[in-house]
């Protein structure tokens, strides 16, 4: 089988550089906080946040009284990270790193988590034996991921009609999301998976409003959008808004999007 052409450092970094992140990690602050829980953390606790971002998980397992490590691939989140740390005191430990090649030792941690990060590495199989390795026996792994049925895989499935898909694409990031291949990715390294699906709301005052956000705060999608042709721009607009149409709240005022809570202990 053809292995996925990994993305250099440089062009990870770019995509996770423009737009403006920060903005839509707030929403999804419940979502950290679930997976916290969800992985049981206790105070003294050794934490690693994969792909860390803007810091949800790492500030909010601190607050636990965690000791807690951040690692992402993206100086400029790590800044935001740091800056966000030092509003609380913070002593977290901010590394620069891949999640498909993390840089500690075997067996460092109690717990490894990732709120919609991990779920982006290229090499999908290594993101799983990393966030293993680097856990200890007994200790747990716990991350969130779009499902292949959220509103979010419907919006990279028609970005995929419109963008050439790059040489050798690996699986999209949602599959994260599907139980059967997360059993497959870990498999017997791992015992009592568990698999939870969840919604949150992402505020918007329609589905239109949404895309024209994504179109600025997401940095992929500002990227990915740099390869359509401008006159199909228009019909992919229409196509999108038509799609999301499916997963707003008019009772809400918010995208409903499900993602799934995945929690495992390390064999």
């Amino acid at each position: 089988m053809t292995q996925p052409t990994p993305k250099t450092k440089e062009q990870i970094r770019k995509e996770w550089s423009v737009g403006s992140y920060p903005s839509l990690a707030t929403a999804f602050l419940p979502m950290a906080a679930e997976l916290v829980d969800a992985a049981s953390v206790e105070s003294r606790d050794r934490i690693l946040d994969v792909a860390c971002g803007t810091g949800n998980v790492a500030l909010t397992a601190y607050r636990r009284g965690a000791h807690v490590t951040g690692v992402d691939i993206t100086p400029a989140m790590l800044d935001v990270a740091r800056e966000r740390a030092t509003v609380v005191d913070a002593n977290i430990d901010w590394r620069d790193g891949d999640a498909a090649s993390l840089p500690f030792e075997d067996d460092a941690f109690d717990s490894s988590l990732s709120c919609l990060g991990h779920m982006f590495a290229d090499d999908a199989n290594a993101a799983a034996t990393e966030l293993v390795r680097v856990t200890e026996s007994g200790g747990r792994v716990a991350f969130t991921s779009w499902t292949p049925e959220s509103g979010i895989a419907a919006m990279m499935t028609v970005l995929s009609e419109f963008i050439p898909p790059r040489p050798d694409s690996p699986p999209p990031p949602f599959l994260w999301g599907d139980p059967n291949t997360v059993r497959d990715r870990f498999g017997d390294r791992v015992e009592e998976l568990s698999f939870e699906a969840r919604v949150i709301g992402y505020p918007a005052v329609s589905p239109a409003h949404f895309w024209e956000s994504m179109t600025t705060d997401s940095g992929p999608i500002v990227v990915a959008l740099e390869g359509v042709d401008e006159g199909a721009s228009s019909t992919l607009r229409e196509e999108m808004v038509e799609a999301l149409g499916r997963y707003f709240s008019d009772a809400d005022n918010a995208m409903e999007l499900e993602y799934r809570v995945v929690t495992a202990t390390v064999a």
